[in-house]
């Protein structure tokens, strides 16, 4: 049986080698309500390396070669290399340049567009297929309105977020499906490519401006039937450019009073049932393959909703599994954390008084991290990504409360992550 098998792996190899477009096999998949990948049974607990794309795409932009001579560069391709090392397979990064802002002025221009979208881009892809990782690939859709980050601020133009999620013709929306309509033909042969992130957190706009006009300092917003809409339609359109892959929602969790903004404009806190309201709106009737919620449970297991007896209780990620289940789509957490708070913080740190500051705190930080890592695999999330690894962002990393973590500097924090990777794994039989 052995002798077999080599000839069958050697073309398997070489298939790959010679670019051969990827198969059902190459990207999860679902199979009886779970993923599946390499013909398995997957399931993950790993990283978002957010910025990989993002430090790549800067490089270009300051017309930088991409290539190993690069300290950025080797920056990046060291974080993937350790993610492997830990025996992890995939991450999740975003796709796009941020907030989508200088974006549209270099896909205007044909030059730019080649020598710095798509040249990072694809040095991003080939970093990953090198190290042996694939990606969920978040394409920020919900950002393609019109604004422009001027001296700090957000400057919004003649459309806003409301436009492109509800108006289907809207400029924003022709801008979107357009830049759909080339990107993801170009692109969907890349083996690297997990699975389509529709963009990261839409929910959270949702019914958030004033009770009259649902306008929040300036901004025109969308309603949660809106961001529905949207999915329905940016979902479809993905999986015609590209049948092959599965398509998740980016996110977020749903805000405690969802359900009552949407209907009666109110805060008044959701029960349960409500919340359960708000998924089916989202995606029921939607093309989204996966459930994808943000959590950041923090110095809490969960999120605080209205209790059956009129009090509180908290909505954890086995509450959101039994959400998943009466959809009938499986769950994935996008964003997991356990982040460090600074001190002024006083609603985390009244709650919790040995919280931590920062990772340099380890003893407390281990306890906390342990939570929320013991909250998913004791609810069996198939799918879970870490906030977060390896930001070489200054921002990040000048921060006393630093979000990310690395190896060599919290290896006691990680052990635990991939500990609990190994617990999910032998939880949901997964190899």
């Amino acid at each position: 049986m052995r002798a077999r098998l080599r000839p069958l792996a050697l073309l398997v190899l070489v298939a790959a080698l010679a670019g051969a477009p990827p198969s059902k096999a190459d990207v999860l998949s679902i199979q009886d309500g779970r993923p599946f990948l390499d013909g398995k049974p997957f399931v993950e607990l790993s990283f978002n390396k957010f910025d990989l794309f993002w430090q790549l795409y800067d490089l270009a932009k300051a017309g930088k070669p991409l290539d190993g001579g690069d300290p950025m560069v080797q920056a990046q391709d060291r974080a993937l290399a350790e993610l492997a090392g830990m025996g992890l397979k995939t991450i999740r990064l975003f796709g796009m340049p941020w907030g989508n802002w200088d974006f549209a002025s270099n896909w205007a221009d044909p030059e730019k567009k080649e020598k710095v979208f798509f040249a990072a881009v694809n040095k991003a892809l080939d970093l990953c297929e090198k190290n042996g990782i694939r990606a969920v690939y978040s394409l920020a859709a919900h950002e393609f309105y019109d604004r422009a980050l001027v001296k700090g601020k957000w400057e919004l133009g003649e459309e806003h977020n409301r436009e492109l999620l509800r108006d289907p013709g809207s400029r924003s929306r022709k801008r979107l499906d357009a830049f759909l309509d080339e990107f993801i033909p170009r692109i969907k042969d890349r083996r690297a490519i997990l699975m389509w992130e529709i963009g990261n957190e839409a929910t959270l706009a949702a019914d958030i401006g004033d009770d009259k006009e649902n306008i929040r300092n300036g901004h025109r917003q969308p309603t949660l039937k809106d961001v529905s809409d949207f999915y329905r339609d940016v979902s479809a359109r993905i999986k015609r450019l590209d049948p092959l892959r599965l398509v998740n929602n980016g996110g977020s969790y749903m805000r405690e009073s969802q359900w009552h903004r949407y209907t009666e404009k109110s805060w008044k806190l959701d029960t349960f049932e409500d919340q359960v309201k708000c998924f089916e709106l989202l995606f029921k009737g939607t093309g989204v393959d996966f459930i994808d919620i943000h959590s950041y449970p923090n110095h809490r297991p969960g999120y605080t909703i209205a209790g059956p007896d009129g009090g509180e209780t908290i909505l954890d990620h086995s509450g959101y599994m039994e959400i998943a289940r009466r959809i009938g789509k499986p769950l994935m957490i996008g964003e997991l954390g356990a982040l460090p708070q600074l001190r002024k913080n006083k609603k985390i740190w009244d709650a919790a008084p040995d919280y931590f500051e920062s990772w340099t705190e380890v003893e407390q930080a281990k306890k906390w991290v342990q939570r929320a890592v013991d909250g998913v695999v004791e609810a069996g999330v198939p799918l879970v990504y870490w906030w977060a690894y390896s930001s070489d962002r200054a921002m990040d990393q000048k921060a006393v409360d630093r979000m990310d973590l690395a190896k060599g500097r919290n290896d006691e924090i990680l052990a635990i992550l991939l500990d609990g990777n190994r617990r999910l794994k032998a939880k949901l039989g997964a190899p």
